[in-house]
């Protein structure tokens, strides 16, 4: 399994990327096997959809909150994942030549709770609009997020298309908008709804780093602040225990197999509770290659 997941990682160009494929595919499997094993034993349609689908209901989808992030990676129907997830990859991999992780992330998550705003907004403004028991899924509005970023910031990037040659990357995006809206991916009008929102969530986000306003960039500032103050506090302990840095670990931070923050976060979380000297020696190992990583930064 680690394996597979470190190869799908080299093929997409980033971890996150990677993990959002992951997470849609494997998340349809275990919900098809469910389905049709609760059907057979008499439980009705697709039951799962009230806990992780946002309802046409708008009670119902303000009183289970948490679908509005759930939602963005469930899908139901093979042909819906199969489209999302080829745009997802295909437009990801665009979007990876000029941003990061972080932005790739900011865009899925950002265009899902957008979309699911407004399909929440246009239920409660049109009651009665889609018939009771309808529900909101799939990750069409975030991958519309990322596509139209990936647009807005190489819009004259020319891929080959095998009927049309060569086309630019903005006339693509917009072709394949067009398809979303015509149906494919959606459905009523407020899916429709939750698609414009994921893509004004795009132009947004593109339009704002156009400007030079970079959420993430200023994030990630602040989070280096933080961690340089607090690496501070074991600096002393650090060079008074004479560690030998480790080469596989400093290897291993490097390459970003480790996730810098996380595992940071929590040797320091076991410092401040029980001490330095509770870390083990791979782990103030360890500790002395973050720090050594995160001081050359």
């Amino acid at each position: 399994m680690t394996a597979f997941i470190e190869k799908t990682k080299r093929v997409c160009g980033s971890g996150v990327l990677a993990w959002l494929l992951i997470l849609n595919c494997c998340l349809f499997l275990v919900l098809w096997i469910t389905v049709m094993v609760g059907n057979y034993f008499g439980a009705p349609g697709n039951f799962t959809m009230q806990w992780l689908c946002i309802s046409s209901s708008v009670p119902d989808a303000l009183t289970h909150a948490w679908t509005a992030l759930t939602y963005m990676v469930t899908h139901y129907d093979f042909l819906h994942l199969l489209f999302n997830m080829l745009w997802l990859f295909w437009f990801g991999k665009i979007l990876m030549t000029t941003l990061t992780d972080r932005h790739l992330l900011w865009l899925y998550i950002g265009g899902g709770l957008v979309g699911a705003i407004f399909y929440i907004g246009v239920q409660a403004a049109s009651p009665g609009l889609s018939p009771a028991g309808t529900y909101l899924c799939g990750a069409s509005a975030s991958v519309l997020a990322i596509m139209t970023g990936a647009a807005m910031r190489t819009p004259d990037l020319r891929l080959y298309l095998l009927v049309f040659g060569e086309v630019k990357l903005k006339w693509i995006a917009i072709g394949c908008i067009l398809l979303t809206f015509a149906g494919i991916g959606g459905g009523n009008t407020g899916g429709q709804a939750a698609h414009v929102g994921g893509v004004l969530f795009g132009l947004a986000f593109a339009f704002a780093l156009k400007k030079g306003f970079d959420p993430v960039k200023k994030m990630n500032e602040e989070v280096k602040v933080r961690r340089k103050a607090v690496l501070k506090v074991v600096d002393t302990p650090l060079r008074r225990s004479n560690v030998v840095r480790d080469g596989h670990a400093v290897a291993k931070a490097a390459s970003g197999k480790l996730s810098d923050a996380g595992r940071l976060d929590a040797l320091l979380d076991k410092i401040r509770l029980s001490g330095y000297t509770s870390l083990t020696e791979t782990e103030r190992k360890e500790l002395n290659a973050l720090s050594q990583r995160l001081n050359s930064n």
